[in-house]
């Protein structure tokens, strides 16, 4: 799915986690990877991530992060993950690690 070396943020925009504020989280990450960088950053709307009762949902890939409970006060954190900072522990482990492991499978295979 990553795009001639391009990382991605991709934030749920469905149903559930629209309803939990994903459009401002997805909108913060825009302005911040606008302003600030990395250029090699792409921030992407995504359909569902599977883990609707945890959202706002957001992954980073290639770096197969999974972030739930996303709010705006943690797109900050998230970035520094994305530049090399730790795991934002706090937003990890929410949702059924097999779903985890099928959404990054099914990225890895360009299907999702």
């Amino acid at each position: 799915m990553a795009t001639e070396n391009k990382r991605q943020i991709l934030v749920c925009v469905n149903v559930d986690c629209k309803a939990r504020g994903s459009e401002p989280v997805l909108e913060a990450f825009r302005e911040r990877v606008a302003s600030a960088g990395p250029s090699d950053v792409e921030v992407k709307p995504y359909i569902c991530f599977g883990g609707c009762d945890h959202g706002p949902n957001v992954v980073l890939y290639p770096t197969k992060a999974f972030y739930s409970g996303v709010s705006v006060q943690d797109v900050d954190d998230i970035l520094a993950h994305l530049n090399g900072g730790p795991v934002v522990e706090r937003l990890t482990g929410k949702v059924d690690a097999e779903i985890e492991a099928l959404m990054f499978e099914l990225l890895d295979a360009g299907l999702a």
